[in-house]
């Protein structure tokens, strides 16, 4: 049993000389098992055929290293290729340096990390709203409560609650609403980190605030409704842009707002009754305005400015006893109510009149043209019946005795009495026809009634167009 595993070495004989060949390779190579006389091979074989088949599964496991460093090297390059998304702009670097700046949307290749980087910045709207940092301190229950409804404690606490000093040293309360976009994205990228943006923003925009506030009134402050893009809501915003810009942030405000603004709780009723009383005499003022407007454009339209402007210097000439200055204003008014060119104070004057005046002239113009016309008829017939009695008197005069005589007979107040005839005395006793004495009555009445109203409205008239005071007339 020991001879078959007998172990291979440098076995040295005295036959083997100085050879030191081993002791297996002088033996047969193949021996008979004495178990069953079957042929085994020998060790040498043995670690040749496992050498080979370790040297194959070198080889393979070599190939798939190689392809898997060669895939890796392709993922490698192919991470540097990234998609920028709608709203963004991307930064390319290559060792830190910026080789392209604000690429658009879309697939962009860049080198991959650590050789470089595709930066990528959200151009969006962002917004901001400091509705805490100058407002009294409010619990989360009670945020959604009105302005009226806060508790109306006289005393403010500086660590809790916030507010504003205005230019004439008084408190306000007020909220704000900031919207701003990323437009630089280099400038971002280079000088912001993502995770401070907002709160740098919010110091910007507090730094505006307190600073614009601090310059104006706080009657003024009140005055901006809120949503109101005011003098204090844009010099805020112009203060924050700067400061931001210094910072060379890359960012830019595009809004910024005033959504609440408020006395202190305690004084607020009498604020607000201040400031509904002055709106109340705002509206009375801005009504009057708007009246007298329409009253001057009904009665003389957009020449009235300038009649007006004539008719105070003629009052004022009349005054001073300057005839030729009367004179000279008074042939421009006349130009100016005839609709044509006048020379105002080195302006040509062209508007045409309107309204109330031009329908008095239009009126006077009228009357005067049937005056005329009516004295041109009378005076034609004139002419025609005096040319008629010269040549025959007698003619001439019956046919106006007989004319005259008609139009008397045609009167409703006169009646006709049938005589027989050869009466040489007739005595009659008549009383007025009741009929005919109502009427009369009544058109009398009609005729003195708009005669009256005739009267009152040309008054009325006379007294739109007084521009003297009341105090001047009554000296």
């Amino acid at each position: 049993m020991n001879e078959a595993f007998e172990p291979t070495g440098l076995v040295r004989s005295p036959d083997d000389g100085e050879t030191g060949q081993p002791v297996s390779a002088r033996r047969a190579s193949v021996q008979l098992s004495r178990s069953g006389g079957q042929p085994v091979q020998s060790t040498d074989d043995l670690m040749a055929t496992a050498n080979k088949s370790l040297s194959d599964a070198l080889a393979v496991t070599l190939r798939i290293v190689q392809m898997s460093m060669i895939v890796l090297f392709v993922l490698f390059l192919a991470s540097g290729l990234q998609s920028v998304r709608e709203g963004q702009r991307a930064i390319r670097l290559v060792f830190g340096r910026v080789q392209a700046a604000n690429l658009p949307p879309g697939f962009q290749l860049s080198w991959p990390f650590p050789i470089g980087e595709l930066v990528k910045v959200d151009t969006g709207s962002e917004s901001i709203t400091l509705d805490s940092q100058f407002w009294p301190m409010v619990d989360e229950k009670n945020k959604a409560r009105s302005i009226e409804n806060l508790s109306k404690d006289p005393r403010l606490k500086p660590d809790n609650d916030g507010s504003l000093i205005t230019a004439d040293a008084n408190l306000a309360h007020a909220q704000w609403s900031i919207k701003y976009q990323r437009t630089r994205p280099e400038s971002f990228a280079a000088n912001m980190l993502k995770d401070q943006e907002r709160q740098i923003v919010t110091a910007a925009a507090a730094n505006g605030i307190v600073r614009a506030v601090a310059q104006t009134r706080v009657e003024d402050l009140l005055k901006q409704s809120a949503g109101e893009t005011g003098h204090v809501a844009e010099t805020a915003k112009s203060i924050a842009q700067q400061q931001l810009n210094e910072l060379e942030s890359g960012i830019e405000i595009q809004q910024f707002q005033l959504t609440s603004i408020t006395p202190p709780m305690y004084v607020r009723e009498a604020f607000n009754s201040v400031q509904s009383a002055a709106s109340k005499a705002r509206k009375a003022i801005e009504q009057a305005e708007t009246d007298v407007n329409q009253l001057f454009n009904a009665q003389a339209g957009e020449i009235q400015p300038f009649l007006i402007k004539q008719i105070d210097a003629y009052e004022l000439a009349v005054t001073n006893g300057d005839t030729k200055a009367k004179d000279e204003i008074l042939a421009k008014i006349n130009l100016m109510l005839d609709g044509r060119p006048v020379t105002v104070d080195g302006a040509v004057v062209e508007n045409k009149t309107s309204g109330e005046v031009a329908r008095m002239i239009s009126e006077a113009y009228q009357y005067k043209g049937e005056v005329v016309n009516q004295r041109r008829a009378e005076l034609a017939s004139f002419r025609a019946k005096l040319s008629q009695y010269r040549s025959n008197p007698s003619v001439m005069l019956n046919r106006e005795w007989s004319e005259a005589l008609s139009a008397f007979l045609e009167r409703d107040s006169v009646q006709l009495l049938v005589v027989p005839q050869n009466v040489r005395t007739l005595e009659v006793q008549i009383t007025e026809d009741f009929d005919q004495a109502k009427r009369r009555e009544t058109v009398a009445r009609r005729e003195a009634a708009e005669k009256a109203r005739a009267e009152r409205e040309a008054a009325q008239r006379a007294t739109e167009f007084n521009t003297t005071p009341k105090s001047t007339m009554s000296q």
